[in-house]
């Protein structure tokens, strides 16, 4: 019978060492080209399944393992080898002199290129840029910025036409899941399975009476009964009913100011039902 082989330490980091070194390379690519943040998070940008926050944390998670096994690489498994090499090395002088210093000289000269964006270091920042750019457009950037962050209530004081008790319609209507007005556009997204673009759009969309109501204020009753496909006498009754003066001939924008009232406020009594 086989004896099982013993455990080997130095084996189990490099193996380690390997596996987080193609993780890191990898996420590293996926996050140069990602698009910003407030892109992918408004839109729920997602590759292999994963967000951008996965991919970050992945990426941010085996960057500290990698750096944690090289320690543990280099002065636990490695380092009598090493300090006997360093010592050796001082004692027979450093005959690499050139190599060294070219090297040095070299990871200089890099670290000031990157930090004072020189080409051709800016160009490779440029082109992750550019590539970011390449996933916005007028339906990935938020209207507001970060709207996803907005519980309902805040987002109903931004968009000053539409009130609170009407999103909570337009959610309920949509069988939209949500706990309540204080909570984001993030979370409901993740409740239910939506990018807060989609919530979003859930809430502006004018629904069919809002959009016929646009313009009202220049047309004649009679020119909105008969687009509208309304009985301009019934129309007159309803005003009628209501206290109205005006005439079919008048604008609505004109009865209102007559009696006083929104040209809105006469839309909401005559609209299609």
């Amino acid at each position: 019978m086989k004896s099982q082989r013993k455990f080997t330490w130095k084996a189990f980091v490099s193996i380690g060492l390997l596996y987080a070194f193609i993780i890191i390379f990898l996420t590293g690519i996926v996050l140069y080209i990602a698009p910003a943040g407030r892109v992918s998070n408004w839109i729920n940008w997602k590759i292999l399944w994963l967000t951008k926050e996965k991919w970050q944390s992945i990426h941010t998670v085996f960057s500290f393992l990698f750096v944690i096994l090289s320690i543990f690489h280099l002065f636990t498994l490695n380092w009598r080898i090493f300090w006997a090499y360093l010592k050796n090395k001082a004692a027979i002088g450093l005959n690499k002199k050139r190599e060294f210093y070219i090297a040095t000289v070299l990871t200089f000269l890099i670290f000031i290129g990157v930090i004072n964006t020189f080409p051709p270091f800016s160009s490779v920042m440029d082109l992750g840029a550019y590539l970011k750019e390449k996933w916005e457009d007028k339906e990935t950037i938020a209207p507001i910025p970060h709207a996803e962050l907005l519980t309902l209530v805040e987002l109903a004081d931004k968009l000053d036409s539409i009130p609170v008790e009407r999103i909570i319609k337009k959610l309920e209507s949509n069988q939209i899941k949500f706990d309540g007005v204080n909570e984001t556009l993030s979370s409901i997204g993740v409740k239910n399975n939506m990018p807060p673009i989609d919530i979003y759009n859930i809430i502006a969309k004018k629904s069919s009476t809002e959009r016929i109501g646009s313009g009202i204020g220049i047309k004649s009753l009679e020119e909105f009964a008969k687009e509208n496909n309304l009985d301009i006498e019934k129309v007159m009754v309803i005003l009628m009913d209501n206290n109205i003066k005006g005439d079919k001939t008048q604008t609505l924008k004109d009865i209102a100011a007559q009696n006083d009232m929104a040209p809105k406020d006469i839309f909401e009594l005559i609209k299609p039902k």
